[in-house]
């Protein structure tokens, strides 16, 4: 507060049954940008998931934001993991992958049991969707499912690539979905897969996250995109040890 005035603010969430600590929505004023008000929210944040014994504190932002990027690493956070995000305004289907196995809804708690045989399909154990990050573990997989919908296709009963995704109509109905994959061409099948279901539910755009090992492989879809970017996500972390929580 400066004069009676909210000049910055930022959040903490609570996540995975208070063991993660969701840094989000940190925002200053731009006529107060540049006067540290960033850095005290930042380490207020910091002694708050102190107080209330979290693990870690976690949160994501673009590789292009040099100020948080440097904000983090002032805090003790460290680069985690990156994955690639791709937008696009009204693009068009992508024709599906011959030969490739039947790409199926299923459950959370199936998908979630099928990965416990191929879990190194997801990059460090951690789920990215809608630029937030949780771990592989069933409780997230059924409180993700609460909102999107997962498809899977099986190789001899081993899952072979999963996606998941969800209508967000805030953002101008944008279908917003990850996708894993063993290789590329599982990878483009969940791709095809995923925006006949966008172009199936009308909406105009779409937010793609995937690993980044895909990225040239994306780049050769032709998705006939007047407006399309990608860019790159960072999951940033702090370790919170037991000596440094507070009493």
């Amino acid at each position: 507060m400066v004069d009676d005035h909210v000049v910055a603010v930022g959040n903490l969430h609570l996540l995975e049954n208070g063991r993660t600590g969701w840094m989000e929505g940190l925002r200053v004023h731009p006529d107060y940008r540049g006067k540290g008000y960033a850095n005290e929210i930042t380490r207020y944040l910091v002694r708050k998931a102190e107080d209330l014994g979290v693990c870690r504190l976690r949160y994501t932002t673009s590789d292009e934001n040099a100020a948080s990027l440097k904000l983090a690493k002032m805090a003790g956070f460290s680069r985690l993991l990156e994955m690639s995000v791709l937008w696009a305004a009204s693009p068009r289907a992508v024709p599906p992958v011959k030969s490739y196995y039947p790409i199926e809804k299923a459950t959370p708690a199936r998908t979630y049991e099928l990965l416990q045989a191929s879990s190194n399909i997801v990059p460090r154990g951690i789920l990215i969707y809608d630029w937030k990050a949780v771990d592989s573990e069933l409780q997230n997989f059924e409180e993700i499912g609460r909102t999107h919908e997962f498809y899977v296709a099986l190789n001899k009963g081993e899952i072979d690539s999963f996606s998941f995704g969800h209508l967000r109509q805030e953002f101008s109905e944008t279908w917003s979905f990850t996708a894993y994959a063993r290789d590329s061409v599982g990878f483009l099948a969940q791709l095809s897969y995923s925006l006949t279901k966008s172009l199936e539910l009308g909406c105009n755009r779409i937010m793609f996250t995937f690993d980044r090992k895909f990225e040239e492989s994306a780049k050769h879809v032709d998705l006939q995109s007047e407006e399309q970017d990608l860019g790159h996500l960072v999951l940033l972390e702090k370790r919170i040890e037991q000596a440094n929580r507070r009493q």
